[in-house]
């Protein structure tokens, strides 16, 4: 009996194969052929559950694609909806649990699940295979009719594009080496239907010879390697050969063995993108030929090497015969000035252009700015003797553009042809216009800097002049200066009883007159000898320097009753001397210009600071030494004047000196590259600020 039955069930479990694989080969849709392979299974074996799990195509983990539940004391099965929900192959192992085999990797697991472990039998497990062997070769051949499908749609848009744009559409049968080609390959090639073989080998021997075999090797590559897509660019002979620039694209369709058997594409005319593209690159190249150019005629302030380096790198850019510049003298002369011509031709050089050459007419253009293009001068009309003079050096072709400084007309750029007429296109005659304006901006530029060179020059002379006059006549004054001092010492003595009381009064004026003179030209001397006689920097104590001046300040400070303070002085390299006198000028001048009947009180102390007006890496460090009274001060709208020579606020009969001292102090700071400057309010006294470097480089 057990026999008969185990008969029956397999026959009926061959039966229900049979169904199952007449429905996969009708069924085109996966899910509705999904959710009858699980209720068939579970009705054939009237188990608990049935589910199929789809795995995901970067791991194991699965998810629910569909199932069925039978719940207890239920005879009906309910479908179970699919989930996103992740599991893992271990979470699924309560049951038989079967394979479905992909081509590439498996598709997922049939899982069943029984209502006891007596019906876990081997039978039950190879119907369970065989369901599932049934299942993966179904799948597979959708997925295939899927894919072909998708190709064919791909395959009709391109047909599409191909005609709303003009591409040629092409499609290889791998098997045969046969192409079919659409219309547009008259339209964009020029070739007939019938010009046409229709094989692989019409197409590869119309790549230009410098690319055919690039692009067959890497088309190769591609179908051989089981990708899918192909592109490249390529030059393609036309019917009138010419080639134009193509980019082409293709797909790759393999059959159910992954054979590839068919590939299509398009061909697209990039003519347009490539004319711009090399456009682009050669305007590129201009502007950097040209800015290469520019930055050399640039470098130099000299006239003669601004000139030579614009005719050397003019003829190498052009690739002229010979580029050379004319100036025009005030006599109306051209003069050939300088010269780059390739080894063999004669040379212009040195040579003298007369008005009677070029022609009045030439020569109010080139005045005008006007540019003259010439492709063959026997042709052109232009006079009979500017045609022989060119001819005697070799000239078939020229370009000539005048260059201005301030308006003027200052010469001209010419570029010559003597080999050959030459058409000169519009990018050269820009190109030499444009050169033009750049050598005109470096020749003002030079004159300006030669203008500002022999300004220079004479100032520094004259300045030296003034200071050995100054130097001399101060020498010179000092000796009658003596001798009236002398005289009249000599005539106090021997005759100042004799005299009367208007006579002794012009005495003592005469020989006031003659302290002042005498103070003016020490002063002088001591403002020359700020850079005639300074002496090299050494390192300088400043506190020492002060104690010494204020020793010698001591009679004066006792008379005012003056009280000077002095703070922390740093040691900087400087001239000790004229840091001595610079010190005694502020100092003497605190302790003489105070208030009335108020003793002056002088502070003397500095301060640490960066230079703010040094760009280096490493901030120089500059000390400020601050000089401060409480005497009569000034109005700060005289700050200019007082560091000029002979600046005085006050008259002589009130304050004495000879208004020489603070212009001293100016040079000796700036001698030291330092700075000079005060703040003041009128009774409310001065300071005087003076920022100094520690380590000067002189």
């Amino acid at each position: 009996m057990d026999t008969i039955e185990e008969e029956l069930k397999n026959h009926s479990q061959q039966q229900k194969l049979t169904q199952f694989s007449q429905l996969a080969l009708v069924e085109t849709e996966l899910t509705s052929l999904l959710n009858n392979c699980v209720m068939l299974v579970a009705e054939s074996l009237q188990i608990e559950s049935c589910q199929i799990f789809k795995q995901l195509s970067d791991c194991d983990d699965l998810i629910l694609q569909t199932g069925v539940n039978r719940a207890k004391g239920r005879t009906n099965y309910i479908f179970i909806p699919p989930d996103d929900t992740i599991y893992k192959p271990n979470e699924i192992n309560d049951g038989i649990s079967v394979v479905i085999h992909g081509k590439k990797q498996p598709f997922g697991v049939l899982k069943v699940k029984f209502n006891n472990q007596e019906n876990l039998l081997n039978d039950n497990f190879y119907f369970l295979q065989s369901i599932a062997n049934i299942l993966a070769i179904a799948i597979e051949r959708q997925q295939t009719e899927e894919a072909l499908k998708k190709t064919e749609e791909r395959y009709s848009l391109a047909v599409l594009v191909a005609r709303a744009t003009n591409d040629v559409l092409w499609d290889w049968d791998l098997v045969t080496n046969q192409v079919c080609w659409n219309p547009s390959v008259e339209t964009l090639f020029g070739y007939t239907i019938e010009q046409i073989q229709p094989d692989i080998v019409w197409w590869r021997e119309r790549i230009h010879p410098e690319e055919r075999q690039r692009i067959a090797a890497d088309m190769r590559t591609v179908i051989d390697s089981g990708k899918q897509f192909w592109s490249n660019e390529y030059r393609f002979l036309r019917r009138d050969g010419t080639y134009i620039y193509i980019f082409d694209r293709g797909y790759v369709v393999h059959n159910q063995k992954g054979k590839p058997v068919r590939m299509i594409g398009a061909m697209m005319d990039m003519s347009d993108r490539k004319r711009s593209q090399a456009e682009l690159q050669r305007q590129n190249l201009r502007s950097q030929l040209f800015a290469n150019i520019t930055l050399k005629i640039r470098q130099s302030l000299q006239i003669d090497e601004i000139l030579q380096t614009s005719v050397t790198e003019v003829q190498k850019l052009l690739q002229a015969d010979r580029v050379l510049i004319l100036q025009l003298h005030k006599n109306g002369l051209f003069e050939a000035v300088k010269e780059a011509v390739v080894p063999g031709l004669p040379i212009i050089l040195g040579q003298n252009i007369t008005h009677a050459y070029f022609g009045e007419n030439d020569i109010t253009k080139y005045h005008q700015g006007e540019i003259s293009s010439i492709t063959n001068i026997e042709q052109a009309q232009i006079k009979p003797d500017y045609i022989k003079f060119l001819q005697r050096f070799g000239v078939k072709a020229h370009l000539v553009v005048p260059i201005f400084i301030k308006n003027q007309i200052w010469g001209l750029l010419i570029a010559h042809q003597c080999l050959h007429p030459r058409q000169w296109t519009n990018w050269e005659i820009g190109l030499l216009r444009q050169l033009a304006d750049q050598i005109s901006i470096a020749l003002a530029q030079s004159l300006i800097l030669e203008q500002e060179t022999h300004q220079r020059q004479e100032l520094i002379r004259s300045n030296e002049e003034l200071q050995q006059f100054a130097f001399i006549a101060s020498h010179d004054l000092q000796e009658p200066l003596r001798k009236i001092q002398t005289f009249s010492d000599r005539l106090q003595l021997t005759c100042g009883d004799a005299l009367n009381e208007q006579g002794r009064d012009y005495l003592a004026r005469m020989h006031n007159a003659t302290q002042r003179m005498q103070t003016l030209i020490e002063d002088l001397l001591t403002l020359s000898r700020v850079t005639t006689k300074a002496q090299p920097f050494i390192m300088v104590n400043l506190a020492q320097i002060t104690q010494e001046v204020l020793s010698d300040l001591e009679v004066r400070i006792q008379h005012t009753q003056g009280h000077i303070e002095v703070g922390v002085l740093p040691i900087i390299k400087a001239d000790p001397l004229q840091m001595r006198q610079l010190f005694q000028n502020l100092i003497g001048n605190a302790l003489k210009f105070h208030r009335p009947n108020e003793p002056p009180i002088v502070k003397i102390y500095s301060q640490f600071l960066n230079n703010p007006s040094d760009n280096s890496a490493v901030t120089e460090e500059v000390c400020q030494i601050i000089v401060e009274d409480n005497g009569i001060g000034f109005s700060e709208k005289y700050l200019d004047r007082i560091f000029n020579v002979f600046q005085r606020l006050h008259s002589r009969s009130e304050y004495e000196g000879t208004g020489i001292g603070l212009a001293i102090c100016r040079k000796i700071t700036e001698r030291h590259q330092g700075s000079i400057t005060a703040q003041s309010y009128p009774g409310k006294g001065s300071k005087f600020i003076i920022k100094l470097p520690i380590n000067s480089h002189l």
